[in-house]
């Protein structure tokens, strides 16, 4: 009979990489804006998984979205912080600028592991990273 959790983390197996992560918590670093604030990835009773900002501030775009990285953040050797390659998971669209937020994490039950979150303004033809969050 097939084991029904992770030998090496004691998850439920059928759960996905990044679910088994949880609970994660960043703070953000500014990159484009001055940003601020931190966000906790959680799974919930229910099952479902949530992103929420604390204290949370960016500059103003009107199309603001958060997404979730693959790549770890790293900081180069400009100084300036990115994250590394790796796909990234658009989970809300028009996210406030400020003020504390929660937003479901739809698809989380496929996701690979997850390194770092990026407040992106989706605006054309830039589409600034404003700020980012490594996750641990």
């Amino acid at each position: 009979m097939p084991s029904t959790t992770d030998a090496d983390t004691g998850a439920p197996a059928d759960l996905s990489a990044f679910e088994q992560q949880l609970p994660l918590h960043g703070e953000f670093v500014s990159q484009r804006t001055e940003t601020a604030g931190e966000v906790e990835i959680a799974r919930r009773s229910d099952g479902t998984v949530w992103a929420t900002l604390t204290n949370f501030s960016t500059g103003s775009s009107p199309n603001l979205r958060l997404y979730l990285n693959e790549g770890a953040l790293v900081k180069n050797a400009d100084g300036a912080w990115s994250a590394e390659s790796g796909a990234g998971y658009d989970i809300a669209a028009n996210i406030g600028p400020s003020g504390s937020q929660q937003f479901e994490i739809p698809g989380s039950y496929g996701m690979p592991e997850i390194h770092s979150v990026t407040v992106f303004d989706f605006t054309a033809p830039d589409f600034y990273h404003f700020g980012s969050a490594p996750l641990g």
